[in-house]
């Protein structure tokens, strides 16, 4: 903190980003994906008693959550449905404060998550331009927007970014004193963003194999696995809590969506339409920069983290017939540094 406030330029920064959260949570309207509403504010109001048509729906529109399906985990409306509890306690009954106080917090603890981000990498991609770059990064589109969702991949995100940031520093500096139940906390929040975002799974296990084969360290990565372990075993029991009967939602998300293929009844896209679509979709012509940037940090640092989590998670979900560009935003949350590297 002393830094930043002896930095006046840093704290220029910080401040235009908090603005541009503070804008985007309070004006954001609608949704960006209809699963920020349906599978969780609609299934937070289910449990608050306002809605009692989202289990056993017919009409589709809360597929994931009927019984023979079950696919969707209960601890992000859960929390939600505990946050409304204390809103309604503070006599605070309109569910749009509701929704803009969730925003409000979403996008404040997001915001952290980024700086966290930015104190950890700064000296890899600020050093030079820094001024530019550090403009670049506080200001980029992505974070207020993302931030300001209440969808399951930006709470995810949210809590992988705390705990990768974590973990890395702590995994790449081997002979480091660490205090391991912190150590522990950070790795059980990684496994926190799987339960709540069961997709980071293909970005979390890139991660995983380079630090096997580059930064090995047997007990470090054991106390990752143990926290990981945990906290799906954590996930399952909110699960049994809601259900009143043992469901492995992990289970159910595979077996529906790939055994049983419901995923290509939502549409099929050829293998190459992730990288067309970012250029064309996430802020051209930024976006294209961005494309360009990541190819050329893919071929001169091949053994690079950033590189195993981009483009093995890119990979993995390209193999997907249905493909979405939400599915890229655990790639595309790391525009800025590649960004910032190209120039």
């Amino acid at each position: 903190m002393k830094f930043i406030y002896n930095n006046n330029y840093l704290s220029i920064c910080i401040f235009i980003g908090a603005i541009l959260h503070i804008i985007s949570a309070y004006y954001t309207i609608g949704f960006y994906s209809d699963d920020e509403h349906f599978q969780i504010l609609e299934i937070a109001a289910y449990l608050l008693g306002i809605n009692n048509l989202a289990i056993e729906d017919t009409t589709g529109y809360y597929w994931e959550w009927r019984e023979h399906i079950r696919m969707r985990p209960w601890l992000q409306p859960y929390i939600y449905f505990k946050l409304i509890n204390f809103l309604q306690y503070l006599n605070i009954n309109d569910p749009f404060v509701w929704t803009l106080i969730i925003r409000i917090i979403s996008s404040f603890i997001g915001y952290l998550s980024i700086i966290y981000l930015f104190f950890t990498f700064q000296n890899k991609f600020f050093n030079e331009n820094y001024k530019f770059n550090t403009f670049i990064f506080f200001s980029f589109w992505f974070y207020p927007f993302l931030h300001s969702r209440t969808s399951s991949a930006n709470l995810g995100l949210i809590v992988f970014i705390f705990s990768f940031c974590y973990l890395y520093k702590h995994i790449k500096i081997k002979k480091e004193k660490f205090n391991f139940l912190i150590y522990f906390i950070f790795s059980f929040l990684l496994g926190i963003s799987l339960v709540i975002k069961l997709n980071l799974v293909f970005t979390i296990a890139p991660i995983f194999l380079w630090v096997i084969f580059f930064r090995f360290n047997f007990y470090r990565i054991l106390l990752t696995i143990v926290g990981v372990i945990l906290a799906l075993s954590f996930g399952l029991y909110v699960d049994f809590l809601n259900w009143g009967f043992f469901t492995n939602t992990y289970w159910q998300f595979y077996d529906v969506n790939i055994n049983r293929g419901w995923m290509i009844a939502f549409g099929s896209k050829p293998w190459w339409y992730f990288i067309p679509a970012i250029a064309v979709e996430m802020a051209p012509i930024l976006s294209l920069v961005f494309i360009i940037a990541l190819i050329i940090f893919w071929i001169k640092k091949p053994l690079n983290i950033f590189t195993w989590l981009t483009l093995v998670t890119l990979i993995i979900i390209s193999c997907f017939s249905h493909k979405e560009i939400r599915y890229t935003f655990p790639i595309y949350i790391f525009a800025p540094f590649f960004i910032c590297y190209f120039f």
